[in-house]
């Protein structure tokens, strides 16, 4: 008898030894902004699950949160479907009160807006790890503080967003206790491919939108993508890294097909495609600004969008926005990603100070989006913004109006300025124009609602359209008169006559044409005056500085 309890004594003490599995220890609620207290404790707080069969010792146990890293010091026996809050030292004995507690050493505090938090093991293992946003409150409330967030079925700690909500406990929290929002959870979601890139010549990241389980691949027919070894990363494990046999070439484009990705709830992905080369040197212009929005509504944010108008592959944490200050000089100098981030060619990237906002404001919108600490200040009048290298070479510059809105629109606010052809000048005027109303005032993410297509123009001076329908709807709004001149040294002038030979609009006078470019009419007359549907003409008088002199006559009819 003696023999079989020291037996039994010592299986249970090498199962309490054993390093917790992935997955077996879970964060399931998190306190980050604890003030205004709706009855809890004003401090901040996680709470951990045991989701497995046995007894845990959670001593070394640690939380990491990028910066801090903090333990449990003491021995804690954590039974199979328990909980326990993890709390600062200083708090500790209130949580007590709510039900089982212990204190990290020292508390790797929380951020308020959205955090990674990973759950390690003694020997610096991940067992779990959660990043999350204020966009998991689902309630925009609740996410001004004094509530938690709180994982809804602990049987899926892979799900992020989708498996986290707002606390419904009327205290703000539910510590040691069950979650109020407990519920089942199907998850039927596939992995998806966010995107790929390479930080050096043999080195291929992928980024999923959720954790791993498992990534396969086809045989890959091209010789010079030979994989050597693949691993699926922590803390998240929503990324793999495959290392190459031999190095590709910088100015080459590559493609991997058929790639199958299966989550922990063991759903498989369709063959999804990547596209993904080397990072090249950023020069003028390959990247521009596309869209911006200087002028939010009330609670909203400024936001950039940046459009790669080259071949190349850039990345963008190497990128930074500013702006001019009172004496022309560049300030505010901000780095538009701190982590490694591929523009592909043809890519749209979003820059902001609230994410969150701006997903919620432009709804049902896929948005690549970079959230930054602080955005330079873009006043809602005039202001200047400024795109530039981590060398500090500029690579667009814009110098805004609010003149250059639709001068139909009475409030402003919450109206975004779109770029019409990226491979026009930027600091045009006429190559910018309110965003229309049907897209909600804003593109961000993608193409501008009021684009136009380049292309070789047909004539000397010519209009985009024989209509235009100045109604904000997106199509038709305004026309662009295009000119095309064999040589530099043409001005040109521009007036609007109405049907009785009257002119309503001097559209432009003795202006520096470029070889190729064009003016915009939004339909207005003079003053921005309403004009009356029918048809105008459009007359356009250049003349060359050497002398030679020319009249074009254009017809558009105008429709209400």
């Amino acid at each position: 008898m003696k023999w079989m309890i020291v037996m039994c004594c010592l299986l249970f003490q090498s199962a309490f030894a054993q390093e917790p599995e992935r997955y077996e220890l879970v964060i399931q609620e998190i306190f980050a902004d604890p003030t205004p207290s709706r009855g809890l404790p004003p401090a901040e707080y996680i709470e951990i699950r045991n989701r497995g069969n046995r007894i845990i010792n959670l001593k070394n146990i640690a939380l990491y949160n990028g910066s801090t890293t903090g333990r449990i010091n003491a021995t804690v026996a954590l039974k199979p479907d328990s909980l326990l809050v993890l709390c600062p030292s200083a708090s500790l004995s209130q949580f007590l009160l709510f039900g089982p507690a212990t204190a990290l050493t020292p508390w790797p505090s929380l951020n308020n807006e959205g955090d990674t938090l990973v759950l390690l093991s003694s020997a610096g293992n991940v067992i779990h790890s959660v990043k999350w946003d204020k966009l998991w409150y689902g309630n925009e409330l609740k996410e001004e503080g004094g509530w938690s967030i709180e994982m809804m079925d602990h049987r899926r700690p892979c799900i992020g967003k989708e498996n986290w909500t707002a606390s419904m406990d009327p205290r703000g929290g539910t510590p040691s206790a069950t979650n109020s929002t407990a519920t089942t959870i199907t998850d039927t979601a596939s992995p998806k491919l966010l995107y790929t890139y390479m930080p050096d010549s043999i080195s291929i990241h992928m980024v999923f939108s959720e954790p791993l389980s498992n990534v396969s691949f086809p045989q890959n027919t091209n010789a010079e993508l030979i994989p050597k070894y693949s691993v699926i990363m922590p803390p998240l494990f929503n990324s793999m890294v495959i290392s190459m046999q031999h190095a590709v070439k910088e100015e080459k484009r590559y493609v991997i097909s058929g790639i199958i990705a299966a989550d922990c709830s063991n759903n498989n992905s369709p063959p999804m495609e990547s596209r993904f080369g080397r990072y090249s040197a950023v020069k003028p212009r390959d990247i521009i600004i596309n869209e911006i929005l200087f002028n939010p509504p009330a609670g909203g944010f400024d936001y950039l969008e940046l459009f790669n108008r080259s071949d190349k592959v850039i990345d963008a944490s190497g990128l930074f926005i500013a702006n001019r200050n009172s004496g022309g000089r560049i300030s505010s100098i901000q780095n538009i990603c701190s982590r490694s981030y591929p523009l592909m060619p043809g890519d749209f990237l979003v820059v902001t100070e609230n994410p969150a906002w701006l997903k919620r404001q432009y709804q049902g919108r896929e948005i690549n989006c970079a959230g930054i600490f602080s955005m330079p200040s873009f006043p809602d009048d005039h202001g200047t913004v400024i795109l530039m290298d981590d060398k500090g070479l500029i690579t667009d510059e814009l110098s805004y109006d609010e003149k250059w809105h639709f001068p139909f629109i009475s409030n402003r606010e919450g109206v975004s300025l779109e770029r019409i052809r990226p491979d026009a000048d930027t600091q045009d005027p006429y190559n910018w124009h309110s965003a229309s109303t049907s897209s909600g005032y804003g593109t961000p993410g993608q193409f501008n609602s009021q684009s136009f297509p380049s292309g070789v123009i047909a004539g000397p001076v010519t209009i985009s359209s024989p209509l235009i329908s100045p109604d904000m709807d997106g199509r038709d709004d305004y026309i662009l008169v295009e000119y095309s001149f064999p040589e530099p040294g043409y001005i040109a002038s521009i007036t609007i006559f109405d049907g009785n030979g009257v002119p309503v609009n001097n559209l432009v006078q003795n202006a520096l044409c470029g070889i190729k470019g064009h003016f915009r009419w939004d339909g207005m007359g003079n003053d921005n005056n309403s004009l009356r549907r029918g048809n105008y003409i459009i007359v356009t008088d250049v003349f060359h500085i050497d002398g030679k002199t020319k009249r074009y006559k254009n017809t558009v009819g105008l429709v209400r």
